[in-house]
């Protein structure tokens, strides 16, 4: 199925084993699509002690504004432009959650 809308990913950034070579993306926590104005149902997680602090990878369909925060308002708040078709990632804080609306 063709993706439509945002899609949004949690994970962390490399390993538990900081020593060894790492991936870009570890392990994944949640994703989720919400819809156009609606905030996402999750949250990122607090900073891991070994983990460390979670990474979003955001992808849209159509040239996107994403706000991202523990209240994100993505029509008239913070937030930044994702062009279609593009992978986006942000290291996030604890409790942020995403709203996005079409570009």
């Amino acid at each position: 199925m063709a993706l439509s809308g945002v899609h949004v990913l949690c994970a962390y950034a490399g390993s538990y084993r900081r020593d060894k070579n790492e991936a870009i993306l570890g392990k994944f926590i949640w994703s989720e699509a919400p819809a156009s104005g609606v905030t996402s149902t999750n949250a990122a997680p607090n900073i891991h002690d070994v983990f460390g602090q979670a990474v979003y990878r955001i992808r849209a369909s159509a040239d996107s504004w994403i706000s991202i925060g523990p209240a994100p308002n993505a029509t008239s708040g913070t937030r930044m432009y994702v062009p279609a078709n593009t992978d986006v990632d942000l290291f996030v804080d604890g409790g942020d959650k995403l709203q996005w609306i079409a570009a």
